[in-house]
């Protein structure tokens, strides 16, 4: 009998035409949607602009001009964490582009980016997750979220840590995919794309993330009765901490430790969005609403979100032909997602009760870290898109779509994508319009002795913390919400605090500095003028470690001679890395595991 010839079997080509075009075209929708940051492209920005460009600079300043890790910031506030603050981006675009460009002409690209990435992530999550197949449709729920308010409002104040949350639409795609299918290798991209984000200084987007993950996944296992979207969601959890553990060990042991200094200022209560706030934070188009109305506790910037009315009437009617909607294939993930919506809306409203979510929230360890719930519209506005997303699906596969319903929802879609880029685009106008200098970096070409800005103040307008580090220069009086306590002066980063004032030849960079001690008759005393942090040491003997808000210091006794650092690692870094290297190895090993799908 004659052998059977042997199926292959096809697998379909990771590039097509199709997609390339799709991603040629949100490519344009991205730069469309950010063209008023390119009016003058080298300038810099106002507001929070000159902090956290100053965050990318000092990170590309231990890299470049001293050949060091990130770890420790002597540029400003008398020293400070850099790794551990969970605002500094370690991983990010701009750093690969600024060898290459101007820093903030690389800040652009980076933000064009990110909304591309936000784009595609939204249309892999409507177009495979939830099944919308009607283009048009697809397009207005990707561009509903990613040009809406919230994120253009934010980086019109200089607000760079919520661009990971563009990462959110492709980590819900990731979450989803492992749900439908079974295979744990989906979970594991979900968990990877929440280590980038933390990488990519996105903290703020953490409990968004958890919160809107963890609702989801329960709501689905009470509505299929199945312990497994749960089971998914803790491996994703276990996964996202285990990648991000290098930068997240040192960071909680940091916000966790004695001296840690969150100097922003407490929030009255309670925080809340009120009825007349509601009104303007959805349906107002350019978000300026003048002065500040009853019980706004924030800038606007915290709270607006335009979407406009109809946009916001299609998320209504979404939300009720699901609710109300008897019966329907996959019943159970569009339940899940409308409960997810309503949660998380409610969650945005902030504290307008005893029992409200976002006071229930602030119970649990993270979320009580992170205040300020009307945030919480980003994932809520997500959620209810891939709602309207569900229902729409759902009505074309009960009713169909004829070709006049077609060209007139297409007409429909294509307008609001078209308004929503448009009005929202006003957030990004006039935002880098101060002077450029130069922000280029050598490669080992950091000064070995550096000077110290103690006069300027960090609130003026002409980038002074970023300016001041490309002059080679420290910054003082710092503008920073979380830093050590602090005891440094303006002074040498080593100094000999007794008469016989026996350091000599400080030589400087940002983790390490080196002295040399002279011969005397009497014991030296030598101060760190840092602020002080777990994870300095030294080889000149034990450090005694100053109380809060005093500096640490190591004696030398007299007639000991050599020369002798200080060095910075951040505590529990070698730990991250090593349970990032076992996750990794464990990755490779459920990469290929697959349970059931949950349909």
């Amino acid at each position: 009998m004659a052998a059977q010839p042997r199926r292959v079997r096809r697998i379909p080509p990771l590039i097509t035409t199709r997609r390339l075009g799709l991603g040629a075209l949100y490519g344009a929708l991205s730069l469309v949607f950010c063209l008023p940051l390119f009016d003058q492209p080298l300038a810099l920005g106002t507001n929070d602009w000159d902090q956290h460009l100053f965050y990318y600079g000092v990170v590309l300043k231990n890299v470049v001009e001293y050949g060091q890790m990130p770890f420790w910031n002597p540029w400003y506030c008398g020293g400070n964490v850099m790794w551990q603050n969970p605002q500094i981006a370690i991983l990010s675009p701009v750093y690969p582009l600024s060898l290459f460009m101007p820093l903030p002409l690389a800040m652009k690209i980076n933000i064009v980016l990110h909304v591309w990435i936000g784009f595609i992530g939204m249309h892999l999550l409507a177009a495979r997750a939830i099944g919308v197949r009607f283009l048009p449709a697809v397009i207005y729920l990707a561009t509903l979220v990613t040009a809406a308010g919230a994120p253009a409002i934010h980086l019109r104040v200089g607000h760079s840590v919520f661009l990971p949350g563009f990462y959110l639409p492709l980590q819900l795609y990731f979450f989803f995919k492992a749900l439908k299918t079974g295979e744990w290798k989906y979970v594991l991209l979900a968990a990877a794309t929440m280590a980038l984000m933390i990488f990519n200084g996105g903290t703020h987007i953490l409990p968004m993330s958890i919160a809107a993950i963890g609702v989801f996944s329960i709501a689905a296992a009470l509505a299929r009765r199945d312990w497994r979207p749960i089971a998914f969601a803790v491996v994703f959890g276990v996964a996202a901490l285990a990648y991000s553990a290098p930068k997240l060990l040192p960071v909680v042991q940091y916000v966790t430790g004695e001296q840690f200094w969150d100097t922003r200022n407490p929030t009255e209560q309670p925080d809340l969005v009120t009825l007349e706030m509601l009104q303007q934070v959805y349906l107002t188009p350019t978000q300026d609403v003048g002065g500040r109305l009853r019980m706004q506790r924030h800038g606007w910037h915290e709270y607006g979100n335009y979407i406009g009315i109809g946009s916001a009437l299609a998320l209504a009617a979404g939300l009720l032909w699901v609710v109300f909607r008897r019966s329907s294939e996959g019943r159970w993930f569009g339940g899940a997602l409308a409960v997810t919506t309503v949660l998380l809306f409610l969650v945005s409203l902030g504290e307008f009760s005893s029992l409200a979510p976002a006071v229930l929230i602030q119970q649990l360890p993270l979320f009580s870290s992170f205040r300020i719930p009307s945030r919480y519209s980003i994932p809520f506005l997500q959620f209810a898109a891939l709602t309207l997303g569900w229902a729409f699906r759902s009505i074309v596969s009960r009713y169909g779509l004829p070709p006049a319903a077609r060209a007139a929802i297409a007409v429909v879609a294509l307008g609001a994508s078209a308004h929503l880029i448009v009005v929202n685009q006003w957030n990004l106008r006039g935002v880098f319009t101060r002077e450029p200098f130069d922000t280029s970096m050598r490669w080992n070409g950091g000064p070995r002795q550096i000077s110290t800005d103690a006069d300027s103040s960090p609130y003026t307008e002409d980038s002074p913390m970023l300016r001041a580090l490309m002059n080679d220069r420290a910054f003082f009086y710092c503008y920073e919400s979380l830093q050590v306590a602090r005891a440094a002066s303006a002074g040498p980063q080593v100094l000999d605090t007794s008469p016989s004032a026996r350091v000599a030849d400080l030589d400087f960079s940002p983790n390490r500095f080196t002295f040399s001690v002279r011969d005397g008759s009497e014991p030296a005393r030598i101060v760190l003028n840092q602020n002080w942090a777990q994870g300095w040491s030294t080889d000149a003997g034990e450090i005694a470690v100053g109380r809060q808000n005093e500096l640490s210091s190591v004696t030398i006794a007299p007639g000991r001679t050599g020369r002798y650092s200080f060095t910075f690692v951040p505590p529990y870094f070698y730990t991250g890395v090593w349970v990032l290297g076992l996750a990794l190895i464990a990755s490779a090993y459920a990469w290929r595991v697959r349970s059931s799908a949950i349909s």
